[in-house]
């Protein structure tokens, strides 16, 4: 992932990694890529079982602190942001997009993927089983003119030779009235 944000830097696209990770935490200022070969042992050491790769800049510290330290969510994220960002014109396939998250973070999430994905003229593609994760698409489906662009969950059936197709607005109603869309 190293590579992928190092093409990114000192493009308008920067910012909307440095965006996506403050939907984890706010206090994040600036991402730089860390130079893993030349870290110290002790920095090696620490992060052996995290993910490494990234350091962060928090408001509230002097050090910088290594992305891997901040749970899986943060790496997940940042994923999410530099895939949609090289999908540019093209398709975002997206598995079990709620992977890594926690139910408060996902109203963000699909922020910045609808947002990106507009700008970059991407059409995404993501699975779930997760009903807090497509309540909170309903919530971005409600918030955003998106009946232009299209917001969309298909229900697959077994035996069913369609998916159910539920619009923006029919997923508002369904996330509204709690019923079932998965």
């Amino acid at each position: 992932m190293t590579e992928l944000f190092e093409e990114l830097v000192l493009t308008p696209e920067e910012e909307l990694a440095t965006e996506a990770l403050r939907i984890i935490d706010k206090k994040i200022e600036r991402i730089a890529p860390a130079n893993v070969q030349k870290a110290s042992q002790i920095t090696r050491f620490r992060s052996a079982d995290s993910h490494t790769g990234f350091f962060v800049r928090l408001a509230d510290k002097k050090e910088r602190v290594p992305i891997g330290s901040m749970g899986d969510g943060i790496w997940r994220i940042l994923g999410l942001a530099l895939a949609t960002v090289y999908a540019k014109d093209g398709y975002l396939f997206i598995d079990e997009i709620d992977t890594g998250f926690h139910f408060t973070t996902m109203s963000g999430m699909w922020k910045m993927i609808w947002d990106t994905a507009k700008r970059l003229n991407v059409q995404v593609f993501a699975s779930t089983h997760n009903s807090d994760c497509w309540q909170s698409l309903a919530d971005i489906a409600e918030q955003e003119d998106a009946t232009d662009d299209g917001i969309r969950i298909h229900r697959i059936e077994k035996g069913k030779e369609k998916s159910i197709v539920f619009t923006e607005k029919q997923i508002a109603i369904a996330a509204k009235r709690e019923l079932e869309v998965r």
